[in-house]
């Protein structure tokens, strides 16, 4: 197959892929809204004077419908419908039904404009100019023009919550368009066209990189390190991980790496949402951390230590600080599940990396053991305790001939480990005290 139509097909799967996982935890949140009610915008009158008011069903799932549909709606994302309409129609023109082609253009025109046109000081405000100033300035980005534009509007009293209503009801009216690109992505990936050149291998007989069972349920995909630490990109295909492991052991696992103190305190600043949309919350032994918006962290102190710390003023109201997070002490069983954690995605990734038989050959069975919590390891792993923060993850691993070694950087946390218990991981010139801490994995 010409690299092209490697490329493609990768890019497609993906695409579908994520726009079906993600449209169905929107759908999920806007059907729970739907049953508290229902988003109101009430203009009332008093005397001579005029009161404006904007209601939802409920602050915190409302919340999280607009963070969910965000990959919908950013233009700059993947996501984006008008890309996904546009690689649809360039890709499967032919395989898509005449009435729906007509449903999402006049869906997409109608989204646009919105249901009531609005205009100020002379400038027409569409549905989709109204959410775009609303996200770039203050909810989703913090852009200092549209900010102070906003401000500006915002102090007519009857356009704030006008502006706020027509935001909630873009992101909740944009659900209905994504519902038909969702039923015409289901129609194509049923087309011959499709199966013949885009259609994923099916493996005939599955096997779990982790028990190495054949038999059972192999339904799910399983993310190498955890969806709600930002990850949309390292995936094991369905037939690489059972049911039982993905929503069992390895699952604890995944939790054992979120409510790691140094892993929960950049989520709360680098992840937008959780797995199911939720803001990310930590909670510490001085302190709790919480996203209360995309971009807006809420900070509770419980004693002095947790307090904000060398607070300088650095004008419109913007101050630089420092925070000292007290966790939970470190224990030799923390520290026992902090390294299966951790090789479980080291696992994970020389599966997507060298295929699933790899991952399975007998040089892994230790490490297999470990992870699944049937034995302790014969070796250490290393944890840098100075990492720089940074967005996202990233894994690297070089096969030698003795020995797996696996760099493991979560945005910023750093763990050094070998799959196998050979040879012995210890300090040496590139990996220095100073900068990383032993952990041994064999008590």
């Amino acid at each position: 197959m010409p690299e092209y139509a490697v490329k493609t097909k990768a890019m497609l799967t993906k695409l579908f892929r994520d726009f079906k996982r993600h449209f169905n935890k929107a759908r999920n949140v806007a059907e729970k809204l739907g049953q508290l009610g229902e988003f109101k915008f009430q203009l009332k009158f008093v005397g001579k004077k005029s009161v404006a008011s904007n209601q939802t069903p409920d602050n915190k799932e409302t919340m999280r419908l607009v963070v969910l549909m965000r990959r919908f709606l950013a233009p700059a994302s993947n996501l984006h419908y008008g890309k996904v309409w546009s690689t649809l129609t360039k890709e499967f023109s032919q395989e898509i039904p005449q009435t729906l082609k007509e449903k999402v253009e006049s869906g997409i025109e109608e989204l646009r404009k919105g249901q009531l046109p609005i205009s100020i000081d002379g400038k027409n405000f569409t549905a989709e100019d109204i959410y775009q100033t609303i996200s770039e300035g203050g909810f989703f980005e913090n852009q200092e023009k549209v900010r102070e534009y906003l401000s500006k509007l915002s102090k007519n009293l009857f356009i704030g919550p006008l502006f706020w209503f027509q935001f909630y009801s873009y992101s909740l009216n944009a659900l209905a368009l994504m519902g038909i690109l969702f039923q015409i992505i289901l129609i194509v990936e049923k087309s011959e066209r499709y199966k013949a050149i885009y259609g994923e291998k099916i493996l005939t007989e599955p096997k779990c990189i982790y028990c190495l069972q054949t038999i059972g349920s192999f339904k799910s995909e399983e993310h190498i390190f955890p969806e709600s630490l930002g990850n949309d990109e390292l995936i094991l295909p369905k037939g690489y991980v059972c049911d039982k492991c993905n929503n069992g052991v390895l699952a604890q696992l995944d939790d054992v790496l979120i409510k790691f103190e140094p892993i929960a305190f950049l989520q709360v600043q680098l992840v937008p949402h959780t797995k199911d949309g939720s803001l990310p919350k930590a909670n510490f032994q001085n302190m709790s951390m919480e996203r209360t918006s995309p971009t807006h962290i809420k900070i509770v102190a419980k004693d002095d230590t947790g307090k904000l710390q060398n607070k300088i003023p650095l004008g419109d109201d913007w101050y630089s600080f420092s925070l000292n997070t007290r966790g939970k002490p470190v224990t030799q069983k923390s520290i026992r599940m902090l390294g299966r954690a951790s090789f479980k995605i080291a696992l994970g990734i020389v599966a997507l990396s060298q295929g699933r038989e790899h991952a399975c050959s007998a040089k892994y069975d230790s490490a297999r053991k470990f992870i699944l919590g049937e034995s302790n390891f014969n070796n250490n792993f290393f944890l840098k305790v100075n990492g720089k923060p940074r967005v996202g993850g990233r894994i690297s691993y070089k096969d030698f001939e003795e020995g797996t070694m696996v760099a493991i950087d979560i945005m910023g946390v750093i763990f050094l480990l070998n799959l196998e218990e050979e040879p012995t991981l210890e300090f040496n010139e590139n990996i220095k005290p100073e900068d990383y801490i032993l952990y041994s994995l064999n008590s």
